[in-house]
């Protein structure tokens, strides 16, 4: 009798795909998103325009439309926008519109220190229901079934016997969130050595892993967290992608930002800039990144240069300085 094995389950919260059932849907959607990402920024076909910040974005209704309910609205109403075929967005960052509608063609986005292989996201890939479920847990953490995700055991998913009180755990990392860790930038990889693309979505450029691999590990985080622009980049594309209602692409965001930040935060000169913008631009409602940050400093707030670092976001920011706390009361009561 054979064995069955069950499916493993990824840091998004998703059970690992079985190459073999769903070979032909995983092909269809790469070729899809392949040939999508062809149009991108091309006026070929293109019967729509995004104006901001001085810049003009053409793009095409069937792919924009289809998968964000403000933009569907906007060019099938009666609003000027679908009589000029041209909609302005000026309180938008440019540099991160590009992102934002990069992913709309290819299924992913590129932030300048990975390589997506031009493959599509797994989050792109989700029905709308697994990407809903899984921006309805932590970032980072397995999904609950939905009969047991009450608020009662939002921490349940740390009782795990390898979990350190006063650590976050480390999850099973996802394939396009595999990026640097500390192992990784202290093990030098043989030259000429081909990486395995079906693993990794996102890996670093050579140039970068060539720089960063002469240095210690701690002297490569503080470098890797200077050349890092991804814990803006996907805060700002999460924020972006609720404002213009695109889940896959808040999930993807949201745990881009996740892995940027457990990797990097406390060398990263600009965390308390970070954690400012993230809470003067998401409601109070929204935890799905507010939870982040909450549990990475709740588990390093007895340290003292942590506490100094962030004390005057905490002071301005009486919500998160709460999360913060509640958090670390909940590790405390752990070690007893």
């Amino acid at each position: 009798m054979g064995t069955h094995r069950e499916p493993s389950v990824s840091s998004t919260g998703s059970e690992h795909r079985d190459s073999e059932h769903n070979l032909i849907h995983d092909v269809s959607v790469i070729s899809v998103h392949a040939s999508l990402s062809t149009l991108l920024f091309s006026e070929k076909f293109s019967d729509m325009t995004i104006r901001c910040g001085g810049r003009e974005f053409k793009a095409h209704r069937a792919i924009i439309c289809t998968q964000s309910s403000f933009f569907d609205r906007a060019f099938s109403s009666d609003f000027r926008e679908a009589t000029s075929q041209t909609i302005d967005l000026p309180d938008d960052d440019p540099a991160v519109l590009e992102r934002f509608l990069e992913f709309f063609y290819k299924g992913n986005y590129t932030d300048g220190t990975g390589n997506t292989w031009e493959k599509p996201s797994t989050a792109a890939m989700m029905s709308p229901e697994e990407v809903q479920e899984n921006l309805n847990n932590p970032a980072g953490f397995l999904s609950k079934e939905k009969n047991s995700a009450s608020k009662e055991d939002e921490y349940d998913d740390l009782d795990d016997p390898t979990y350190a009180p006063g650590e976050i755990p480390e999850p099973e990392v996802e394939e396009e969130y595999e990026e640097f860790d500390e192992e990784s930038i202290d093990e030098s990889e043989d030259e000429g050595e081909e990486k395995d693309k079906g693993q990794n979505d996102t890996v670093p450029p050579d140039d970068l892993v060539s720089k960063l691999s002469n240095l210690e590990p701690k002297e490569a985080l503080q470098a890797l967290a200077k050349e890092r622009d991804d814990l803006f980049l996907p805060l700002r594309l999460y924020i972006m992608a609720d404002k213009y209602d695109v889940p896959a692409l808040r999930l993807l965001a949201r745990d881009r930002f996740y892995r940027a930040a457990e990797l990097v935060w406390e060398e990263a000169e600009c965390f308390p800039e970070v954690v400012d913008e993230l809470y003067r631009c998401t409601p109070e409602t929204d935890t799905a990144m507010r939870d982040i940050v909450c549990r990475l400093v709740g588990s390093r707030i007895k340290n003292d240069t942590i506490r100094t670092k962030m004390r005057p976001i905490m002071a301005e920011h009486g919500d998160f300085a709460v999360g913060v706390l509640e958090y670390m009361m909940y590790l405390s009561k752990e070690m007893w």
